[in-house]
């Protein structure tokens, strides 16, 4: 009896977990791991649960049943750009475009935002951290004096408490509280845009980040041992709290074209080592390091 492989999302997923589940549930609902009347392994579904009993971000494989005592330790997802014997990075599959450059995607999110001007600077944030969204605002006041737009992905469901401070900033005429976007209305914002900017100390929405860098749009972070550590190779690192330093790092992006140049290469080298292919080998092997099984595809191929 053969066993499929599904995901079990911990009681408490982060964002990095419910992507886990997303983006790599489609691609391996066909998976199976076949079964000997010999094998201790229970003939249930083979399960990675995802957040469950780790920190966040980890992941457990085990199947159901008393048999996962028998089983080693969590397995964690890691990020970076390389894989050795001794190390296997799972890595979130980025589905990177196949060209730069307008296509339709980009005219529909035009139109549907209402955009016209540049810069267009994008904010990618939780909308929890206060410091932040300050950071942000102020930097966006020094930015747009004249023209410009900085759209709030997500940020419709933050507009009643956050219209009032924009208006006081004299910014309601740039800044655009943007609704939840589809995959492909992000990927036509992610092409139309000058810049992303994420000010928040908090991680959670940085995996996002591995789709931003696919279409080569640059990238200015916070400087904290996650950014640097996990993104910061493709992106302009900034640490200050002054929004004046923030506004310098990002009109540098938008201007300086040599700097545009290598962070779009270094973003695209990144979400190269993140694409689905490489992802599910990581997968596939060690899942079948762990259960002794060969995976196949409901069909029956390897």
């Amino acid at each position: 009896m053969a066993r499929f492989i599904r995901f079990l999302l911990g009681s408490h997923p982060t964002a990095l977990d419910q992507a886990v589940v997303e983006r790599l549930t489609p691609i391996m609902k066909n998976w199976q791991l076949p079964t000997s009347k010999r094998s201790w392994l229970p003939s249930r579904p083979f399960t990675i649960a995802v957040g469950e009993k780790a920190r966040s971000g980890d992941l457990i494989v085990h199947p159901l049943g008393d048999a996962h005592r028998q089983w080693p330790s969590p397995v964690g997802l890691a990020w970076g750009h390389e894989m050795s014997e001794t190390k296997t990075l799972l890595r979130l599959p980025a589905y990177a475009p196949k060209e730069l450059g307008l296509d339709e995607n980009v005219f529909a999110i035009t139109r549907d935002l209402r955009l016209s001007e540049r810069p267009r600077i994008l904010y990618l944030g939780s909308f929890q951290d206060g410091a932040a969204l300050t950071v942000f605002l102020a930097a966006m006041k020094r930015l747009l004096t004249v023209q410009g737009e900085a759209i709030l992905i997500g940020g419709t469901a933050f507009r009643d408490r956050l219209a009032p401070v924009v208006a006081r900033l004299g910014l309601a005429q740039h800044v655009i509280f943007a609704p939840p976007l589809s995959v492909s209305q992000l990927s036509g914002l992610y092409h139309s845009a000058d810049v992303l900017v994420y000010p928040d100390r908090d991680p959670s929405q940085l995996y996002q980040l591995v789709d931003v860098y696919a279409h080569g749009l640059p990238v200015v972070l916070r400087d904290t041992p996650d950014t640097r550590n996990i993104w910061g190779y493709p992106a302009l690192l900034v640490s200050s709290d002054d929004g004046n330093e923030w506004a310098e790092a990002i009109q540098e992006v938008i201007d300086n074209l040599r700097l545009r140049e290598v962070l779009i290469r270094r973003g695209m080298e990144f979400a190269q080592m993140h694409e689905t292919g490489i992802v599910i080998a990581g997968w596939r092997s060690i899942i079948e390091k762990i259960s002794g099984q060969v995976v196949v595809h409901e069909s029956g191929q390897e």
